[in-house]
């Protein structure tokens, strides 16, 4: 048996239910017969990516109380969104993309995520490793304005990139998930999944920053060999062989 027990955060953290008053922060209780039962959450944190459309993800998110940071409330959400991080092999999330719209982000570049790539593509890119990075409260300060278009795409509007640009090197500086100061200065493709999870924080997502002729869906050529007969799957990536069709696989390998 399932229980869901929703709780509501200080209106300081919390003053965008005023907003979407049908959102409140859901947490599952910790007992072993909540065990298997994540699929049947009803509310945010949700263990999966919201998708366009979905309001959340076109509002001006709220910041975080600093005292608030270490209650069960604000870690569920920062679990969550490590939970859908791994889930979805991402490369960054927001808060608002697992349905919260507070400022918190995350970021990170895995071993596997950068072998994906050629090497001449990681050196064209600029690409290295990133440890997990969680930021709440961030502040971005451009230290070179000089753009680079790439093609981006973003698990929240899945299977579809578009060619963005980025700044080249910018700096972050906000609280962890313990409410200590942090500092990240990031350059290339780190600063590019940056800026990208920045922009969520204020209701952007990068199809606002691209050209709209390059916007593509990246399984065309798919849908045309199959005659038509497939589908895109939002429940991440499961057990067994990868499925580049329920995964993030487009947004490693790019173009």
């Amino acid at each position: 048996m399932f229980v869901s027990k929703h709780l509501i955060l200080s209106p300081y953290c919390c003053s965008y239910l005023n907003k979407l008053p049908v959102r409140t922060i859901s947490i599952q209780p910790k007992t072993i017969l909540s065990s298997g039962s994540s699929k049947r959450r009803k509310g945010p944190p949700y263990n999966h990516f919201v998708q366009i459309g979905d309001p959340v993800l076109r509002v001006q998110c709220d910041p975080v109380n600093r005292t608030d940071i270490e209650t069960e409330e604000i870690q569920s959400v920062i679990k969550a969104m490590k939970y859908a991080l791994k889930r979805f092999d991402g490369v960054g999330i927001s808060a608002p993309q697992v349905g919260v719209p507070l400022q918190i982000m995350m970021v990170q570049f895995t071993s596997s995520q950068l072998n994906c790539w050629t090497e001449e593509m990681q050196n064209r890119r600029e690409m290295e490793l990133i440890p997990l990075k969680v930021l709440i409260n961030p502040k971005l300060k451009i230290i070179d304005s000089d753009q680079v278009s790439h093609s981006e795409s973003c698990c929240s509007m899945h299977g579809f990139s578009a060619l963005v640009p980025r700044c080249k090197k910018v700096q972050l500086t906000g609280l962890d998930q313990t409410g200590s100061e942090v500092k990240w200065s990031s350059s290339g493709w780190a600063a590019r999944i940056a800026q990208h999870e920045f922009d969520h924080l204020s209701g952007k997502m990068f199809v606002d920053r691209a050209p709209v002729e390059t916007l593509t869906f990246d399984y065309w050529n798919i849908v045309n060999s199959r005659l038509g007969d497939f589908k895109l799957g939002y429940g991440g990536i499961t057990a067994g062989p990868r499925k580049w069709f329920t995964s993030g696989w487009i947004f490693k390998q790019g173009k």
